[in-house]
């Protein structure tokens, strides 16, 4: 049976030749609505309140504002969904309400001193943290001019406008919501009050774990649980269950044969290379300019390597699914650490004349420090390196790999406590004052070069692993046939968590376009329970560029929109509702004396709790557990609880002392933050709101 999925795997080629038939055919069916009686929705990808969303506005979008985005396609193309959902929302509020961004607000938005966020997160310079306002200042002569601009920027920029003007006008929403919050001076107290009685108790946990009686978890416990949780396990629209067969492809006994010939060759050749450090680059390793000790070397390979001479390379050695080889470049006793100061003067090492000038100014202030200037004070006088400047030039004390190259040679290679050095680096000329050098041991430290080589499956082992998948599937159409056949062997059945038809990602297998395909075929009208889907969907390793998985698919279960059904929740909620009724049980039949019998037979200790607040919910170091604290405040000090089934196990507490609050003695100043923190949830919350209420129709299934 392997041929058949070999022919299914080349496949491709006459899919390409239908599919591109068959493209052609939709996009004039699509177009040629008119034709057969139809509208022009046939490009629609869904409406809000009425008003539509065009596929291709919303790929015009795409291909300008997230061109540069380099998250999962996916991920952009939810974002851009978002947005247009909640710009069509906030648009249609701000009409009502007679909101808008004007001309100079925009401007002001976009170039002036209250920047959009948009604008910041947009055009701030990674290297320097700050909005680069040059080139901003450069696009708005251009857009005054009416000079022409390159297209892709010209749609970047309106794609950018639309994004300023739905935050500028959600944020002017979100502010008028906010001026009508407002809490009264009673609920005030009471919310103090909360905060502020106070509980000291004692309890002990008895954790899940630790609880031996066995359990049966029914669908009626499952089903007695949801209803509990229904905020938690309501779902909003259709979803569904996939169960599937992992096929992890790993590297067959001749892959690894070959890979270790091919890293002896390498080895050889980095033995002779002249260029270390390039040499390992350029050949996946690495290379960091500076000594390693003992402790820092691979483990696996620490003491060979020690012993290596200047020159020799150690391996291939297997270490982690790879192949590593090392050279050492240099071996010598260096300090561990140092202290030093410094004095920058800017250049660019590529510009001669400005380089030359500096090194010029550095050499005077050398003069000057041999006739005994103080260095702290023409550091805050001379020296271009704002931070330590302040400091008198210092760095106070550091190890290797923290300074650039250059620095760290003069530090820890080449200088002597007490002398100064004038080193030419990326930032320009610093002037080096080495004060200590500070050696916790004289053993001898190593310079070394690595290159490790991944041992990767070849094609052939890949394709041995696709033909078991492909001989599975053509053999069991179904579920039930092919959990028979795959009884015993060395697969099993995973599940995923319910799916809905946008999403993207299935289970553990992540994000991608095989999980995206996966949900489009379980989705499929075609598709019914219990089938297995046609085709074998591969995972492609991110770093090493191979097909590290294959994996077979089957449709366990559909669930309408609504509470989840037992049999869809069960792999979510059953040990949570195992654990409950492991508890339940547990307390009915707990006799209570106190909490250091029940510590000692359960093998626990009996913990402290201090200054706890009602509001709070919170254990410091167990966690939320309300119930808990709830009951420590209901009890009389010193009395002892009835146990408490808690989220992470069964309690028992016992009041120690309890502190009540009185009146607030600042009762505005209690009101403004409880006011400021109900208003910081309304930028999500009134979104969120504005959602629920609004009639959404989401048909991007049907393009993506």
């Amino acid at each position: 049976m392997a041929i058949i999925g070999k022919i299914r795997k080349n496949f491709w080629f006459v899919l390409i030749l239908v599919g591109l038939a068959l493209s052609a055919f939709i996009l004039m069916d699509m177009t040629s609505a008119g034709n057969r009686g139809g509208g022009p929705g046939s490009l629609t990808m869904g409406e809000i309140n009425g008003n539509k969303i065009d596929y291709a506005d919303f790929q015009r979008t795409e291909s300008a504002y997230y061109r540069s985005n380099t998250s999962d396609v996916f991920s952009k193309r939810k974002a851009i969904w978002d947005f247009y959902v909640e710009d069509n929302l906030i648009q249609n509020e701000a009409e009502n309400l007679g909101l808008m961004v004007s001309e100079e607000e925009m401007t002001e938005l976009q170039f002036g001193q209250n920047m959009s966020p948009i604008v910041r997160q947009n055009w701030t310079n990674p290297q320097t943290g700050q909005v680069d306002r040059a080139q901003l200042n450069t696009f708005k002569t251009a857009l005054e001019n009416g000079d022409d601009l390159n297209p892709d920027f010209k749609a970047y920029w309106d794609e950018q406008e639309k994004q300023i003007t739905k935050n500028r006008l959600q944020t002017k929403l979100n502010n008028i919501v906010a001026k009508g919050i407002y809490m009264p001076k009673w609920m005030a107290q009471e919310s103090y009050k909360e905060d502020n009685t106070k509980t000291d108790f004692s309890y002990v946990k008895i954790p899940f774990d630790k609880m031996t009686n066995q359990v049966e978890v029914t669908d009626a416990d499952i089903t007695a649980y949801l209803n509990e949780n229904k905020d938690r396990f309501t779902n909003e629209e259709e979803t569904r269950v996939l169960e599937y067969l992992v096929y992890d492809v790993v590297p067959s006994k001749e892959d690894s044969t070959a890979q270790f010939e091919k890293a002896t060759q390498l080895a050889a050749d980095f033995k002779a290379s002249k260029t270390d450090s390039m040499f390992a680059v350029n050949n996946g390793g690495g290379f960091a300019n500076f000594f390693f000790n003992e402790s820092q070397l691979p483990a696996v390979a620490k003491d060979a390597i020690k012993n290596l001479e200047v020159g020799d390379v150690y391996g291939p050695y297997f270490d982690n699914n790879t192949y590593s080889m090392v050279k050492m470049v240099d071996k010598r006793v260096v300090p561990d650490t140092v202290e030093a100061r410094h004095i920058l003067r800017n250049a660019d090492r590529t510009n001669k004349t400005a380089l030359a000038a500096a090194q010029s100014y550095v050499d005077s202030l050398i003069t000057e420090l041999k006739r005994g200037a103080s260095f702290e004070d023409m550091a805050k006088e001379h020296s271009q390196d704002q931070g330590s400047a302040a400091n008198g030039g210092s760095l106070g004390e550091f190890g290797q790999g923290r300074m650039v190259p250059e620095f760290n040679e003069v530090c820890f290679i080449t200088g002597k406590p007490g002398n100064y050095y004038s080193v030419v680096s990326q930032f320009g000329v610093h002037l080096i004052e080495l004060q200590n050098q500070t050696f916790r041991t004289r053993d001898p430290k190593y310079k070394i070069a690595s290159i490790a080589t991944t041992i990767v499956p070849s094609e052939d082992t890949q394709n041995a692993y696709y033909d078991l998948a492909a001989d599975l599937v053509s053999e069991h159409r179904n579920m039930t046939s092919l959990q028979t056949a795959i009884e015993g062997g060395d697969v099993s059945f995973q599940s995923s968590n319910g799916v809905s038809i946008n999403d993207y990602t299935v289970g553990t297998l992540g994000t991608g376009q095989s999980s995206r395909d996966m949900i489009k075929w379980a989705f499929d009208e075609s598709t019914e329970l219990g089938d297995v889907a046609p085709d074998i969907y591969s995972y492609d390793d991110p770093v090493n560029y191979y097909t590290n998985k294959y994996v077979v698919t089957t449709l366990k279960s559909i669930e309408p929109a609504g509470l989840q059904s037992a049999s869809a929740a069960r792999s979510t909620v059953e040990t949570a509702v195992a654990n409950q009724m492991k508890a339940k049980a547990l307390a009915s039949s707990l006799n209570v004396s106190t909490l250091a019998d029940v510590a000692s037979k359960y093998e626990v200790e009996v913990q402290e709790a201090t200054d706890v607040s009602l509001k709070s919910g919170f254990i410091p170091g167990v966690g939320n557990e309300p119930d808990v604290i709830a009951s420590a405040f209901a009890l009389p000090v010193q009395s002892v609880s009835k146990p408490i089934v808690g989220t992470s196990g069964l309690f028992l507490v016992s009041p120690r002392s309890k502190t009540e609050a009185g009146e607030a003695s600042n009762l505005p100043f209690v009101m403004k933050n409880a006011n400021d923190a109900t208003r910081s949830a309304i930028n999500v919350k009134l979104i969120e709101s504005l959602k629920k209420g609004a009639n959404i129709s989401d048909d991007r299934a049907t393009f993506f």
